[in-house]
């Protein structure tokens, strides 16, 4: 199973329509970075509008992830691996 990171952003104005920019060159650049390298998916992003946060969704590599979303030009302060429901059971 592959691991999951969120890049976390701090980002003071940001509006629906940066993501949606944010979005589509994520995308690309995760294509582009995944033909040559190891394979990275954009999950998405997700906006805490009230404390100017964004948080971009990732699977994949770190070293992958962290090639992309510098790419992509994505304003993160940090690469944090994470995990999501359903819980896996872990031995």
């Amino acid at each position: 199973m592959a691991k999951e990171f969120v890049a976390e952003c701090m980002w003071p104005g940001v509006r629906e329509r940066d993501l949606h920019a944010l979005d589509k060159r994520t995308v690309a650049e995760a294509r582009r970075i995944s033909a040559t390298g190891p394979p990275v998916r954009y999950l998405g992003s997700l906006l805490m509008r009230e404390d100017e946060v964004v948080l971009c969704m990732f699977e994949g590599e770190l070293d992958g992830i962290r090639a992309t979303a510098t790419a992509a030009g994505i304003p993160y302060d940090r690469l944090l691996e994470s995990g999501r429901s359903p819980w896996q059971a872990s031995e």
